[in-house]
């Protein structure tokens, strides 16, 4: 396109005519622009203007031959048998308006678009039962807001209360059924397990999805507020338990790893973090018959202290969580459920009293992957760490019983 407005060529042969330029322009010009402003501003279009006869009256006035209307257009650089002429003529005001007026604007909506967009992505998550420090450390005061238990966060974040939903029994087993499955506790108790065949390496691996809960250091913390319910120290937190659970099970020859990631410095992640952890440990053990998420309790408000005193000493207490398939695909859960169903058999045996009911979610907490996968909750966030480790005994005893003996 031209950026020229005038082509001085048309008027070098016309210099003759020049001396009409303010009649032909007020002629033309005024009659024609004004007929225009007066239909736009009435929003009119009916009012008949007859063009050629105003063109030829404008010509007869003036005595112009007949190609004046030729030379007014070329005047302004028009060719009037070109319209493209016309776009070419105005490019330079077109250009001069985006430079010094359009551009600025654009790119000053743009940009506050952009900026409601990434307020709006960038909003915090609303967390109804937590509330977690992005790097999980010992707050200087204040006590952090524990979700009612540690099994209810994975995915989409919702509230459980675990009273609220029924309790099945059969004999001393006892199961709070979240779901609407049936449960034959009967039947399950009794069917043989279906874990890993025997192969050689690990057989339990131990992990945390959430692993900065923590328990009280000793006594003198009970009652007291401001207790912080997470740490990244490990003596004090599941590590610890996890640790002691080892140990004890070790006694019995059994090999057991130990994964101390931590998964929850973002806590609504933790799950879909472990669940890598978990994929890897699963895919290059394939002697795997176990996987253990261990995690403790909390209650939405104060402190959670589920302890049974056996011999004049404080044990804290042991649930097994077993997530379904009512909502994510789990068709092992079935499986787990009967795992767990036997090893709180075997715990009511040897130590009556220090097993919670089993308590099967809706949610699904990475218990796809093999035969065997279970969460324990070893206590709760007002459970003495010293508690949780004398627990790890008798669930030791209780697994390589169910699991390992010979029957």
């Amino acid at each position: 396109m031209r950026d020229t407005i005038y082509d001085n060529t048309y008027l070098e042969g016309n210099k003759g005519n020049l001396t009409k330029l303010p009649i032909i322009l007020c002629a033309v010009g005024g009659i024609v622009l004004g007929g225009i402003v007066f239909r736009l501003a009435n929003g009119k279009v009916n009012i008949p203007i007859n063009f050629e006869h105003i063109t030829r009256k404008s010509e007869a006035t003036i005595e112009s031959s007949d190609n004046i209307k030729e030379f007014v257009f070329k005047l302004f650089g028009i060719d009037m048998y070109n319209p493209i002429t016309i776009l070419n003529t105005n490019y330079p005001y077109f250009k001069m308006f985006y430079d010094k007026n359009y551009q600025p604007y654009v790119a000053e909506k743009v940009q506050k678009e952009l900026s409601a967009t990434e307020k709006s992505q960038t909003k915090p998550v609303q967390q109804p039962q937590a509330s977690i420090p992005q790097k999980p450390s010992e707050p200087a005061g204040g006590q952090l807001k524990e979700a009612s238990s540690s099994i209810t966060f994975e995915g989409d974040v919702e509230e459980k209360d675990q009273k609220n939903n029924p309790v099945v029994s059969s004999g001393k087993i006892n199961i709070t059924n979240e779901t609407g499955f049936k449960i034959n506790i009967k039947k399950l108790l009794n069917e043989p397990l279906k874990l890993a065949p025997d192969k050689k390496g690990p057989k339990i691996l131990i992990y945390h999805t959430h692993t900065t809960e923590s328990f009280l250091k000793s006594a003198s913390e009970l009652g007291k507020s401001n207790i912080p319910s997470r740490t990244t120290n490990n003596k004090y937190n599941v590590v610890r338990v996890g640790d002691a659970l080892i140990n004890n099970l070790k006694k019995y020859s059994i090999d057991v790893l130990h994964n101390t990631t931590i998964h929850d410095s973002d806590y609504n992640s933790s799950y879909v973090k472990s669940l890598n952890t978990l994929t890897s440990y699963v895919d290059k053990y394939p002697s795997l018959k176990m996987t253990i998420d261990l995690h403790r309790d909390a209650a939405s408000e104060g402190k959670l202290r589920p302890v049974k005193k056996i011999n004049g000493k404080n044990f804290a207490e042991i649930m097994f969580v077993i997530g379904t398939d009512a909502k994510l695909n789990n068709p092992k859960w079935r499986e787990n459920l009967k795992l767990a169903i036997q090893v709180q058999a075997r715990l009511n045996e040897i130590c009556p009293g220090i097993a919670k009911p089993i308590y099967v979610s809706k949610n699904r907490y990475n218990q796809h992957l093999v035969n065997g996968s279970v969460i324990v909750e070893i206590g709760g966030d007002g459970n003495v760490i010293d508690e949780c480790i004398r627990s790890t005994s008798y669930l030791a005893e209780a697994l390589n019983d169910v699991i390992f003996r010979k029957k």
